[in-house]
């Protein structure tokens, strides 16, 4: 029978979010750029997916690599 190995880790969460937002600063394993008023913003759309409904249907409907949001998107 198979053993479970079981560890924790302090501030996991912490720490993954902090080294997804440092690596995404440096541009490195970002897969998707919003395009907000005609200015890009790298990410990751793992990240964006899992933290944002609209996202995650987005991504569903589309593989494109750059996603301009509409105008109606955006808070005036």
């Amino acid at each position: 029978m198979a053993q479970t190995l079981q560890m924790e880790i302090p501030n996991f969460g912490n720490s993954i979010l902090e080294c997804l937002n440092e690596q995404r600063l440096q541009g490195l394993y970002c897969d998707v750029s919003v395009v907000v008023k005609g200015h890009a913003f790298k990410a990751h759309r793992a990240v964006l997916a899992a933290s944002s409904s609209y996202f995650r249907d987005l991504f569903n409907s589309s593989k494109s690599a750059v996603v301009e949001l509409p105008a109606a998107a955006l808070p005036t």
